[in-house]
């Protein structure tokens, strides 16, 4: 019989999203690493959606007030989710390994996890998402270089997604952190990564993030796209508990793109870049700015490949002459964009032959 770190791998990679076997088990390395064995334990027993606490308890034979006594020590290390209702009822449930356990450990990060987990990434993740064509997060453009009179969803206006929500967190970018940890970061600010509504009571709660105002996340999302960051969200118009806002050079997703020109992990948005060549300068701005490499020097101007082009719009906000735009994709082109987070994960696990949820 296989044993418990085994068998949690197994479970975990039953998300759309996956945690795969690898051939040097670096898998098996990073979940020792994190859970004891009692607690891998108990993770085989959560669901993969929210439950209060006395159901996990009678499903397990456990006593109601220890289980959940260990059950909020696992959420505080970021092994699973903890949610308590307006009524403070408590719900527990097991979550992915991304978007999940892996930002999770965000303040308890070592060099030792740090090694595993970069190894995991390049054995196991980064193989595992290669080839998939349904993205599970999404551009969201700099809202203001859209033309005037093009009709904008909901799901890519930064304005709205703030406007909709009433409690917000910032946290440290993992990726980034991370790679300053191996020496090679880069210099990108640090704390941009917000989180919104239940999402940002967990990163509150267990001192992942602090608590910001709603006028503070607007004023951090406009420092992020002056920087250079990419705002990137969920996959689906529904309501996002979540905005990163993400480099080419160290961010785990956009990484994929950058890097591995696989350019089904992040969807670009709805837009791409177009320049005026009458009034282009070519003075390089936009070629510094692409964080996805799709804008070039040839033959003495500036090119952008369309294919590479994710529609973030930074490029147009610091175009010195204004002779880059964002345009409006074709029906054809525009990528589908799910109704909400169950739709996108069953989407997801459907091209992995997975159903989710799988209980």
């Amino acid at each position: 019989m296989a044993d418990v770190y085994e068998r949690l791998r197994d479970r975990l990679d039953m998300f759309p999203q996956g945690f795969p076997e690898t051939e040097s088990g670096v898998e098996l390395e990073v979940l020792r690493h994190l859970f004891t064995p009692e607690e891998a334990e108990i993770v085989l027993h959560l669901r993969p959606y929210r439950e209060k606490l006395p159901t996990i308890a009678e499903r397990m034979g456990k006593d109601e007030k220890e289980l959940g006594e260990t059950l909020s020590e696992m959420a505080k290390k970021g092994l699973i989710l903890r949610f308590k209702s307006p009524d403070n009822q408590l719900y527990f449930f097991l979550i992915p390994w991304v978007v999940g356990i892996f930002e999770f450990q965000l303040k308890s990060l070592t060099p030792e996890k740090v090694e595993l987990f970069e190894r995991f990434y390049h054995e196991g993740m980064t193989s595992s998402w290669q080839d998939r064509k349904i993205g599970m997060f999404r551009v969201i453009p700099v809202e203001k270089e859209i033309q005037g009179g093009t009709e904008i969803q909901p799901y890519e206006q930064v304005s709205r997604i703030i406007d909709s929500n009433t409690r917000f967190a910032v946290a440290e970018c993992i990726c980034r952190k991370e790679s300053r940890m191996m020496g090679n970061g880069c210099d990108y600010p640090l704390e941009v990564c917000m989180s919104f509504g239940p999402a940002a009571a967990f990163y509150i709660e267990n001192g992942l993030g602090r608590e910001i105002s709603q006028e503070e996340a607007r004023k951090i999302l406009q420092k992020a796209e002056e920087d250079g960051l990419i705002h990137c969200s969920w996959n689906h118009a529904g309501n996002k508990d979540f905005i990163c806002n993400c480099c080419g050079c160290c961010c785990k997703a956009l990484a994929l793109t950058a890097k591995y020109d696989n350019l089904g992990f992040v969807v670009g948005s709805n837009y791409y870049a177009a320049k005026d060549y009458d009034t282009c300068t070519t003075c390089g701005t936009c070629v510094e700015r692409c964080q996805m490499h799709a804008i070039q020097l040839e033959n003495d101007r500036t090119v952008i490949d369309r294919k590479r082009c994710i529609g973030c719009g930074l490029c147009v906000s610091t175009c010195p002459t204004g002779s880059i735009s964002l345009i409006k994709k074709s029906p054809e082109e525009v990528p589908a964009v799910f109704a909400n987070q169950m739709e996108m994960l069953q989407a997801m696990g459907k091209e992995e032959g997975k159903q989710f949820p799988f209980e």
